[in-house]
């Protein structure tokens, strides 16, 4: 089986198979709508049809965090999440959106045929929030802000197969995302554009340069 980027969103054959497989209900909403709260009470996994959502934390004083962030064709629930019981974990809509929910125990149980077709998706399902958990890691894992920039750069671009892609966050999420102050990371993407590391046009990105991070 080919290997996919776990920041690349299933296609459409995968999401038609999951349909098929799940029978998921269709549900729309609105940009700030909470869609999901990742408590003990969600028995839910939503599948992202269009827009876009951020997973969301905020701590006891007061910090936001994105964790994680989902475009068409992301999986988003309780189970494949990073959770913690101290700070609340939200799903919510970034833009319009439309999603699918099904219940988790429906997602794990197989089906009366047992296809292999429902198989591989709860095989990638799982395998692929695991390893953008992992990549979300390695990013604020980098000691400097220069770090976190370019290793999330380099994510983005592999996903996408071009030294030139558009941010799937805006700036100021970006930040949250990084856990860096929006300023300081503003005048980073500056020195890497003085640089020549990078050529920036708000979230359009261009890696000029491979570096050591």
């Amino acid at each position: 089986m080919k290997t996919i980027h776990p920041l690349t969103p299933l296609n459409k054959t995968a999401l038609d198979e999951f349909a098929a497989c799940f029978k998921p209900v269709k549900k729309n909403y609105s940009r700030g709508e909470v869609i999901m709260r990742l408590d003990d009470d969600n028995k839910s996994v939503g599948i992202l049809i269009s827009g876009t959502a951020h997973l969301t934390t905020t701590t006891f004083d007061g910090t936001k965090t994105i964790i994680d962030y989902f475009e068409q064709g992301n999986i988003f629930g309780k189970r494949f999440s990073p959770c913690t019981r101290t700070d609340p974990y939200t799903v919510t809509a970034k833009t319009k959106c439309t999603v699918w929910l099904v219940d988790y125990e429906k997602v794990i149980t197989p089906c009366e045929k047992r296809c292999q077709k429902h198989i591989r998706l709860i095989d990638s399902m799982i395998l692929t929030m695991a390893q953008r958990a992992q990549l979300h890691v390695e990013v604020l894992g980098k000691r400097s802000i220069r770090g976190k920039l370019m290793s999330y750069f380099y994510q983005v671009s592999k996903a996408r197969n071009s030294r030139t892609f558009v941010l799937p966050l805006s700036l100021s999420d970006l930040a949250d995302y990084i856990s860096a102050d929006r300023s300081a990371m503003m005048r980073e993407i500056k020195k890497l554009n003085d640089e020549k590391i990078i050529v920036s046009h708000a979230n359009k990105i261009t890696i000029l340069k491979m570096i050591e991070i």
